[in-house]
């Protein structure tokens, strides 16, 4: 099969998932971090000898042949990129504090906050002009300069930036057309509960308002949708098909049932029901454990991709049972690297037998694979071999 009668089937598969319909067969997504493929490179000699992901992260005239090797020697329905990358030029030049390198080149959010909570009522009143004139400054200190200083370091770090994600998907367009991939065009976002607490207030402080802010907290929230609806979907009249955004979700985890209805809930609600009004498609990360948040979930309309991380399969399944979401994850990328072949058959048959039934369902990680150790080569082409087999609609 030629690659394009391979994109054809690839993309009649997911446009039927996607459509509450059956399609052929289950298609697979391996969800390779970008120091995954970077890693796998290096072993394979396709990166010169001495270099590691602080080098490569510099090196964009090396990413295609990095991921051209692992789009080769790994199966998956959907193309193995950079994934949901933060590229560090960005940072550097913005001397982030949010967002930083580690020492192993991995790019880390730190605990911080840059909204004080009396700040509160000037954030609510104009989010946009507190972020851009108060609170990035704080986060970002390059910004903490004169006003034309400012416009031309954020020029700069923001060309930087998308000349960077440009070579990403010129990259991505040849390998999709070399390998029989669909276009998968697509933005991100994020929750407004998680983006007031990982940017603004952090964990420690939003745990505090939530008690002694409510309201103010909520208003927050709300203040904030528009700009994390512009963030997904900056044109929503001019929306590429198949367009999808992804968001991360993070807090909802680690707040009860009360908190998530009156602080978590009614602002992710309007941002989804914002994103999906225009025609674009949303892809969730559902972080940690989301099972007693599950009659929420099935709520949201259109055609939602939830990559569930922990929880019940069975209950997932059941829940989302007669609506057009699409379930994906749950396979432990921990029995990847550490488990037996047929240890590694038996879980992926497991999911299948339970998430497949009647369609809905993309074969996927729990998370994204961020190293390829231990038995995990190994195991990824009995997996995948396995799931292409037996992941068939009969």
């Amino acid at each position: 099969m030629d690659a394009n009668q391979l994109k054809q089937e690839r993309q009649a598969d997911l446009k039927a998932v996607y459509s509450g319909e059956v399609p052929k067969r289950v298609p697979i997504h391996l969800s390779f971090a970008f120091e995954a493929s970077v890693s796998y490179a290096i072993d394979q000699g396709i990166v010169e000898k001495g270099k590691n992901l602080r080098n490569i992260y510099w090196e964009p005239e090396t990413w295609y042949d990095i991921f051209d090797r692992v789009n080769n020697d790994f199966y998956s329905d959907i193309p193995l990129g950079p994934g949901a990358i933060r590229l560090p030029i960005l940072y550097q030049i913005l001397e982030a504090k949010s967002i930083i390198m580690g020492a192993t080149g991995v790019m880390q959010h730190p605990e911080v906050h840059s909204l004080e909570p009396e700040e509160y009522d000037a954030f609510i009143e104009d989010p946009f002009f507190y972020m851009s004139e108060t609170l990035m400054p704080r986060l970002y200190p390059a910004l903490d300069t004169t006003p034309g200083r400012r416009a031309m370091v954020l020029a700069q770090a923001v060309k930087a930036n998308a000349d960077q994600f440009a070579t990403i998907g010129q990259m991505m367009g040849k390998i999709a057309a070399k390998y029989g991939y669909p276009a998968a065009p697509g933005g991100r976002s994020t929750a407004p509960f998680d983006y007031l607490a990982d940017f603004l207030r952090s964990f420690t402080g939003i745990s505090k308002d939530m008690r002694r802010y409510p309201d103010k907290v909520v208003q927050a929230c709300d203040a904030l949708v528009p700009l994390m609806l512009r963030e997904g979907v900056p044109n929503p009249d001019r929306l590429p098909p198949d367009y999808r955004v992804m968001i991360p979700l993070h807090m909802g985890s680690f707040i009860n049932e009360k908190q998530f209805e009156k602080f978590y809930w009614p602002s992710f609600k309007k941002l989804m029901d914002g994103l999906v009004a225009p025609g674009a498609g949303v892809d969730l990360f559902v972080e940690d454990n989301w099972m007693r948040h599950m009659d929420y979930l099935k709520t949201f309309n259109g055609s939602v991709k939830m990559q569930f991380e922990y929880g019940d399969p069975k209950l997932v399944k059941e829940k989302l049972s007669g609506t057009r979401h699409v379930i994906t994850g749950f396979f432990p990328i921990s029995l990847l690297q550490f488990g037996s072949e047929q240890e590694v058959k038996d879980k992926a048959k497991e999911l299948i037998d339970i998430l497949a039934p009647g369609g809905g369902y993309i074969f996927g990680f729990d998370k994204g694979l961020f190293s390829l150790e231990g038995n995990t080569i190994k195991n990824l082409h009995v997996l995948t071999d396995f799931v292409r087999d037996y992941g068939v609609y009969r």
